[in-house]
């Protein structure tokens, strides 16, 4: 298994996690598993189609859409790099968007080419190429268009559309679109100036955004002149694929400018809860987004404004950002604090951001001046994801374990909460995929320390086994997995004190005989850690996800507990320092014993009447399951071992 480390700085207590655009320790699951896991990430919500996209291709003065049914005739097509005996990459041509799914990996998000018009043709350049290891060698593929004639142009603006995949190179350097007007001198223009390596969280980390659109100013080279050439060049180790479609050449826009998305928050940092109970809002709300300046002239008097609409209408609050000049190819971004108001009332609230600048009688096209997000209160729900909330089409996919060659069992699922007020949690609710099988085990744990379970390249300690509270197990039934979530309640009422959480589950399939996933709202892009994976598989630890697990708090203290099928047992003490455990029955009839390790490997196995000592004197500290039987059924408690 390969990892990627990227620094980050990180404070934890009364400020937990970090800014949108950190990196993070990342688990390398391509080269774990030999594929992505199924559907495990996904883009954002905003679009990701170019400033003033449409607009701007309304009149261009070439294009290729690639539907001739092959590369265009007179193109060069190479790789320069990869040696014999290897298999090159080279761009090809399809007109089906699923083929790009084999490349994809299980990924999801990226499993079909989402350009416009992906079905009437597309190139794409599979750097993944069905390999089972790394190549042990780069490639170098360029792909060049004929000569275009830009002659009576005074800019010159390449747009299209695209998708792209990296894992051992970062696209920002190794991924470029270059313009020549001999063949002989080139100049590099970027056309993912964020995209690097690590946990995917597009359009900035592992994955663009799908489609992502591109434009490019390409005046500098290409403006007047009767030859031009472009080039699309990758060099790559064993990266996933590069799709492009619909390439066009058009003027730039004298005044343009677009609002890439908008960007709520209650707690800050970047992170973004869905479903937020109104005594854990704080006294500050924070409301913000992204806007550039894609046209020839500056923008003047710049302001962005954020306004919160209320559930019943009317604005419940808002903020503005008075940017000032705004030059060409500028980028700003809002995150102003706004002190809220009292009596907000529960149910869902929608900000939408808008812009305003002296130039707004001339701008290219006003339709992209604006974001939305939203979010709801409920007293008695918390949610890092917005699923149900989003005003938009929400995008998940699958965490579980199936997910891993080597990791069945002992799958954490693990959101960040912040706690301002003290509360009673009460359960969790959780979405869970698809894939999740009857007979499945499903254990909701709290975990106090945030420091302590990160993992260990961000300064944690991966320790996911000392948590402040942990329900019973709770075993999926057949009418949860067409429900698609289930509701795992605490045997005893859990107190949270304010400070920073992580909650979550842990998934068992019984070696793989019962699969079970928990739904991934990427829908909105999350700082990395908002959300940990751990597993204990060949290379425990913790991983950052950079997306919003569907698991919430829930806060309401008549929900139902379910009744327990097997033998009433208890255990002291727990946690136990010196390994002694005792174990007690209500009754005096036979039962049977297990203890499994964190693995979910059986270590003792033994029968008793009323009473018996489990000795895990000679086990190293952790969380061993405990699973008492009888002629009616089971009952597993976990014990912790100090």
């Amino acid at each position: 298994m390969k990892k990627t480390f990227l620094s980050l700085p990180l404070m934890v207590g009364s400020v937990a996690v970090m800014a949108q655009s950190a990196g993070g320790n990342t688990h390398d699951f391509k080269g774990y598993t030999k594929q992505h896991p199924a559907g495990s990430y996904t883009a954002p919500a905003p679009s990701h189609l170019p400033p003033s996209f449409e607009a701007l291709r309304a009149a261009p003065f070439w294009t290729e859409d690639f539907s001739g049914g092959s590369v265009p005739a007179g193109w060069t097509n190479e790789d320069n790099l990869t040696p014999l005996g290897t298999d090159s990459v080279y761009f090809v041509w399809s007109n089906d968007p699923n083929a790009v799914g084999v490349a994809a990996l299980g990924y999801q998000p990226s499993s079909i080419f989402g350009a416009s018009d992906a079905s009437n043709g597309y190139l794409w350049a599979n750097s993944d190429r069905g390999l089972t290891a790394s190549p042990g060698a780069d490639h170098l593929t360029e792909l060049t268009t004929t000569a275009i004639d830009c002659s009576g142009q005074p800019t010159v603006l390449l747009t299209f559309e695209s998708l792209i995949g990296v894992f051992d190179y970062n696209a920002n350097t190794n991924v470029k679109v270059q313009v020549s007007t001999d063949l002989n001198t080139w100049t590099d223009f970027i056309p993912f100036p964020c995209l690097e390596t690590g946990s995917a969280q597009p359009p900035c980390s592992r994955w663009s955004a799908n489609p992502q659109g591109i434009a490019l100013d390409i005046t500098s080279v290409a403006a007047n002149q009767a030859t031009v050439y472009i080039r699309f060049q990758w060099l790559g180790g064993w990266e996933y694929f590069w799709a492009i479609d619909d390439l066009a050449l058009s003027n730039v826009p004298d005044y343009g400018r677009v609002v890439d998305f908008g960007y709520v928050s209650h707690v800050g940092g970047g992170v973004e809860f869905g479903t937020i109970p109104r005594p854990q809002l704080g006294s500050t709300f924070f409301l913000g987004g992204q806007l550039r300046n894609i046209g020839l002239n500056p923008q003047t008097n710049l302001v962005m404004t954020a306004t919160v609409t209320a559930p019943g209408g009317g604005t419940a609050f808002s903020a503005t950002f008075n940017a000032g000049t705004v030059n060409p190819g500028d980028t700003v971004n809002m995150d102003e604090a706004v002190t809220l108001p009292g009596g907000l009332a529960e149910g869902t609230y929608t900000m939408t951001l808008t812009v305003s600048s002296s130039e707004d009688a001339l701008e290219d096209d006003p339709s992209d001046d604006t974001a939305e997000r939203t979010f709801a209160l409920d007293d008695l729900k918390y949610g890092l994801d917005g699923l149900g909330v989003h005003s938009g089409t929400a995008v998940t996919s699958l965490i579980g374990t199936s997910s891993f060659t080597d990791a069945t069992d002992n799958v954490f699922c693990l959101n960040y909460f912040r706690i301002n007020a003290p509360t009673t949690l009460y359960a969790l609710n959780v979405d869970i995929g698809s894939n999740s099988r009857t007979g499945a085990l499903m254990v909701a744990s709290v975990h106090g320390d945030s420091l302590a379970i990160l993992p260990n390249a961000l300064g944690g300690s991966d320790d996911v086994f000392n948590p402040v509270a942990t329900s019973l197990d709770y075993t999926v039934s057949a009418a949860d997995t067409i429900a698609g979530e289930v509701t795992i309640p605490f045997s005893n009422p859990v107190t949270l004190n304010p400070g920073a959480y992580y909650v979550g589950v842990e998934l068992f399939s019984n070696g793989g005989t019962n699969t079970v996933s928990v739904v991934d709202d990427a829908t909105v892009p999350q700082p990395p850690v908002a959300g940990l994976i751990n597993i204990q598989g060949t290379q425990p630890g913790s991983f950052t996800n950079g997306n919003a697990f569907a698991i919430r708090m829930i806060f309401d203290p008549t929900i139902g507990f379910s009744e327990v099928s097997g033998p009433e047992f208890s255990m002291f003490p727990n946690p136990t320092i010196d390994g002694q455990v005792q174990v007690i029955t209500a009754t005096s009839e036979n039962h049977t014993i297990e203890v499994m390790n964190a693995l979910g490997q059986t270590i003792q196995t033994g029968r008793f009447t009323g009473r018996t000592t489990v000795d895990l004197g000679a086990c190293a500290s952790g969380m061993y399951t405990i699973r008492v039987s009888n002629a009616t059924g089971t009952t597993t408690r976990l014990v912790n071992r100090q």
